[in-house]
């Protein structure tokens, strides 16, 4: 079996060392990928290599014993490993496919302990026969035997210590120590970590713990390293070939090398960002929570940072008639967004975004139970990332967020997506693509919730929000009080419970009322562009649902949340010019027959369904896709008159008396 051994020792070590091979030049030109390799191949080669050397005819006590337990450890890592898959492995593929690897691999191992015990038993027998013949014929063994045989003294030093100094054998301070304690160590905290993650401990316990785990492994390694080093210097002396002293001083210094670019791409970025956090100056800031004024909702504003979760659940326990979370986000912690998410669920919460929910907002907007959106609120997916990790934990986070997609139930076509956005992008669904994959399950007119209102404490503070806007303070300028007595009304309502877009159309109401003196006295380019705008307006509203179009013509609707960026800009210029233009003083009350001709020509071509919405709008105020399309309908077709005819019918609509 000895013999038989050896020769599979060296065809496992050929066989590795063409893999390794052709790997290298497959991946020629990635340095990293080079070395990652020729590490491995060391790894893998190094037992096989100590077992062939053990089983030679001329092996010693000792380079048995080193073969035997170099073997020994890579089975002992081969059961950890398996059994640290069936603990924490939800995969059972995974699981699987480890399993004829260890076999694989395991299987010459096993027979190489068996093979090496044999080679000990008889280099220990040829040992005792020599010591009995050199007694017998008192002739002193020789120097070289003596040396072979008899071990180095090592110190009486604790075992940690001893490594340290060099004192144990290489092949134990470089795989027991090196290999396999460090390893099993980093490992089992690592472990721990992730465990702490999955209960209840808070983001800045889990980051002391992750940076305490970086700094002991750090200084492990730095441990093993040296320890392997000073081995080395002593291998010789205690009888082990030079060659393999020399060898593993080279994977110290490769080890070095990668522990330096480790240093640099992945563990100082990730010290960094666990120092921020476990102090308190997570760089997502602190979420703001609010509750609406009626109860109903709890308003969420701000990124996920470090006790997110804790706090809006605090808000939450405070508010108990509270049926939906209300999110305007940018994203965070994921830990936070996925805890936040499970109280969502358990608490049976609707969700609803009026602005924002981007990355990690995406968990917690999911978990709800009706998911609502405005038209124009917006979606951002992406991979996750954190500071400092490598590429195979890149993907193994990927796909944890990718698995709580699919069990939100998103399609795969869609998941797709997201996976190939990387973590510095941003793709942003449209609003199709989100109703059609499930991400949103209601479109919303609006105004669901006091999102505005409930950061208002006070008049003053209506005051200056309208201040900050270009648009009312051109109103302000031209009819001075406006702004008072638009805030005089909207405070009014929002102190009797009224919603954001009741507040706000209340509000608005007081400015359109001003802006219809305007018009009134308008020049013709700008009714005619009025004209323009409010077609436009009516077919980008027309899009979302005929119900936003008619809540639009009752003037209900916050247009800010429907119309494209391009037709709200055009609304603000125009308005804008039109009222700092001086009223026509030379305008008289229009040519009552032309402007009855200019409308007769206008709505010649209606349907006599729309003609009959027109004649009585009342009558139609349950079909809101009647009202929308015959109001479109009348606007298209003064369009469509000749310029004059198009102003008198115009002056006609808008200006009743001058």
């Amino acid at each position: 079996m000895v013999r038989a051994m050896r020769i599979v020792n060296i065809l496992i070590i050929a066989l590795i060392v063409a893999g390794s091979a052709a790997s290298v030049m497959q991946n020629f030109g990635d340095s990293a990928q080079t070395v990652g390799n020729l590490i491995g191949m060391g790894l893998l080669v190094a037992p096989f290599y100590f077992a062939w050397r053990g089983l030679c005819p001329t092996s010693t006590l000792s380079m048995a014993t080193n073969a035997r337990v170099a073997n020994t450890t890579v089975a002992a890592l081969i059961v950890l490993g398996l059994l640290l898959l069936l603990v924490y492995s939800d995969d059972a593929t995974t699981v699987l496919s480890f399993i004829p690897i260890s076999v694989v691999v395991g299987v010459p191992v096993l027979l190489n302990i068996i093979a090496l015990g044999k080679r000990k038993a008889e280099i220990e027998q040829a040992k005792t026969e020599l010591e009995t013949n050199s007694t017998a014929l008192d002739i002193p063994s020789p120097a070289s035997t003596r040396t072979l045989l008899t071990p180095i003294p090592v110190s009486t030093s604790n075992y940690f210590v001893r490594h340290w100094r060099g004192d144990l054998s290489l092949p134990v301070s470089y795989w027991v120590n090196g290999a396999v304690l460090v390893t099993v160590a980093s490992v089992v905290l690592v472990a721990a970590v992730e465990q702490m993650s999955n209960g209840n401990y808070s983001l800045r316990a889990i980051s002391l713990a992750g940076l305490g785990v970086v700094l002991f492994s750090v200084t492990a390694w730095l441990w093993s390293v040296v320890g392997i080093w000073r081995s080395a210097d002593y291998h010789v002396a205690r009888g082990g070939a030079s060659v393999w002293a020399s060898l593993a001083k080279i994977m110290v210094v490769v080890g070095f090398i990668a522990m330096a670019n480790q240093l640099t791409n992945n563990l100082l970025p990730m010290v960094k960002e666990y120092v921020l956090i476990a102090s308190g100056n997570d760089p997502f800031g602190k979420v703001d929570v609010k509750v609406s004024t009626n109860g109903q909702s709890v308003i969420v504003i701000g990124g996920f940072g470090e006790g997110s979760s804790a706090e809006i659940k605090r808000i939450l326990d405070a508010a108990p008639s509270a049926t939906s979370l209300v999110l305007n986000s940018k994203g965070g912690r994921i830990l936070e967004a996925r805890r936040l998410a499970r109280i969502v669920r358990d608490r049976n919460l609707d969700t609803y975004v009026e602005s924002q929910c981007v990355s990690a907002c995406t968990y917690v907007f999911l978990a709800g139970r009706d998911r609502a959106a405005t038209p124009n609120a917006r979606f951002g997916f992406h991979q996750p990332t954190f500071p400092g990790l490598d590429a195979n934990a890149q993907r193994g986070v990927t796909q944890d967020m990718l698995d709580v997609y699919r069990s939100a139930g998103l399609p795969e076509q869609f998941i797709e997506r997201i996976s190939t956005t990387p973590p510095e992008e941003m793709w942003y669904p449209t609003r199709d693509e989100l109703i059609a994959s499930n991400v949103v399950t209601r479109m919303s007119l609006g105004g669901e919730a006091a999102t505005l209102t409930a950061s208002m404490n006070s008049k003053r503070e209506f005051v200056l929000l309208l201040k900050d806007f270009p648009l009312s303070q051109a109103y302000e300028i031209r009819f001075p009080g406006t702004i008072s007595e638009a805030v005089e009304q909207g405070w009014t309502a929002k102190e009797s419970g009224a919603n954001d877009t009741e507040v706000m159309n209340i509000m608005r109401n007081v400015f359109t009322e001003a802006f219809t003196k305007v018009i009134q006295t308008a020049d013709d380019a700008t009714l005619d562009g009025y004209a323009d705008l409010l077609v436009d307006q009516l077919l980008a509203i027309k899009a979302v649902s005929s119900e936003a179009c008619a809540k639009y013509l009752e003037g209900k609707l916050d247009i800010t949340k429907f119309l494209p960026k391009e037709i709200t800009e055009k609304e603000l210029k125009l308005t804008i010019e039109a009222l700092e233009k001086p009223p026509r003083a030379d305008l008289t009350s229009p040519n009552p027959t032309k402007v009855e001709q200019a409308l007769q020509a206008a709505v010649a071509n209606l349907s006599q369904q729309d003609m009959s919405v027109i004649a009585d709008m009342n009558a139609y105020a349950g079909q809101p896709s009647l009202v929308c399309n015959a109001t479109l309908a009348l606007y298209q077709g003064i369009q469509a008159l000749p310029y004059d005819q198009r102003i008198y019918a115009l002056r006609g609509m808008f200006q009743s008396d001058i």
